[in-house]
């Protein structure tokens, strides 16, 4: 169980890693004097990148022994980390950031699999649970935490204590993982590519998170514009939002259920949260329960990808994994994409409609997905 906290650790480390120039957007602008939006490709340029390196790197990687390929991104990250902190011109900052895509991709393609082999007696969604709630933890609180450091010591300062975190880790990964040589060798990419369940895996997961995104990216005029929520609240509730999401991704690694039915169902509850948005324009109290609804969607969305694709293709997690990471990633970058453009052009309740049609779009994938593939998500 320490060496699934240990991992789980790592998993905030990176996903904090990834966000980071979010919370700490305009500092980073002040200090190398460019635009916002400069400092938002960051974010969203990365996110591409892994969308484009994830399965290739995966692959390149198959043959090297897990406790080495873990470590030694965990390395990859805190050096960065502390490279970044040290910078004064935005293109070295952005090559560093194509670094860490680089091994963001493979990080997250590698760590479910590591985890059913570091706890083999559990069950698969339990272990998989504990190793993704740092992307819960993550996803609460590494944007404030990274945004209160930059306030009361400067950016520089977040970059140096994420990278220590990181390099802690990776400290720690050297003592307690075990040698776990690589049980796929010299996979072959155009194989992978024609296999129907993995294009289907990366598509499904691009739909959803695409969904998910469209609409989370921008949730504060989300909840400046419907609900009209008072400024001192939306803080809270963003709290709410990402405290229920760490209870459910402890809740959905228990539930009962596989994880194609726990993708279908979160899924369906995206486009239910919606609808409590648009409702708490005429009854403000509800943006509450909106926030744990989406809160414990987005938990179980961040996690239950993954675990569907190691069930649809057990005997290629790793190379699954990727395709999953692959979509995800090209989720996130294409969510804000869409948002944005209709954020700016139809408004806050468009944003919603798109998100929750797209959302539709991804049920439909998943139900003609499943007489394609099999019917691999039964219990």
């Amino acid at each position: 169980m320490v060496r699934l906290v240990m991992l789980s650790v790592g998993a905030f480390v990176w996903l904090v890693t990834e966000v980071m120039p979010i919370g700490l957007l305009t500092d980073i602008a002040q200090g190398l004097h460019v635009s916002p939006a400069q400092v938002g490709l960051l974010v969203t340029g990365y996110a591409w990148l892994v969308a484009l390196t994830a399965i290739p790197l995966t692959l390149l990687t198959s043959g090297v022994d897990r406790r080495t390929l873990v470590a030694g991104l965990l390395l990859l990250a805190g050096g960065v980390d502390v490279a970044c902190a040290f910078v004064t011109n935005y293109a070295v900052m952005a090559v560093l950031r194509i670094m860490l895509a680089l091994g963001h991709g493979v990080f997250w393609s590698v760590i479910a699999s590591v985890a059913v082999r570091l706890a083999p007696d559990i069950p698969v969604a339990r272990a998989t649970g504990w190793a993704f709630t740092g992307v819960a933890v993550g996803f609460a609180g590494g944007i404030p935490l990274v945004s209160a450091i930059g306030q009361w010591l400067g950016w520089r300062a977040a970059f140096v204590a994420c990278g220590g975190a990181a390099l802690a880790v990776f400290a720690a990964a050297l003592v307690l993982l075990p040698p776990m040589p690589a049980q796929r060798r010299h996979m072959d990419l155009r194989r992978l590519l024609r296999q129907p369940v993995l294009v289907y895996i990366a598509v499904l997961t691009m739909l959803v998170i695409t969904a998910h995104f469209a609409a989370y990216t921008y949730i504060i005029p989300l909840l400046q514009t419907i609900p009209h929520s008072p400024e001192q609240f939306i803080p809270v509730l963003l709290l709410v939002y990402g405290v229920v999401g760490i209870g459910g991704n402890w809740v959905g690694a228990r539930l009962p259920w596989s994880a194609g039915r726990l993708i279908g169902m979160s899924t369906a509850g995206l486009i239910v949260s919606h609808g409590v948005m648009v409702a708490s324009g005429w009854i403000p109290g509800l943006v509450w329960v909106d926030m744990v609804v989406w809160g414990i969607v987005s938990a179980v969305l961040n996690m239950a990808p993954q675990n569907y694709a190691m069930e649809l293709a057990p005997n290629e997690r790793e190379a699954a994994c990727s395709f999953s990471v692959t979509g995800f990633n090209a989720g996130i970058g294409a969510g804000a994409l869409c948002g944005g453009v209709v954020l700016g052009a139809a408004g806050s309740y468009a944003v919603l409609a798109w998100s929750a049609g797209i959302a539709v779009l991804a049920l439909i994938v998943f139900w003609a997905g499943r007489f394609v593939v099999g019917k691999a998500d039964q219990p």
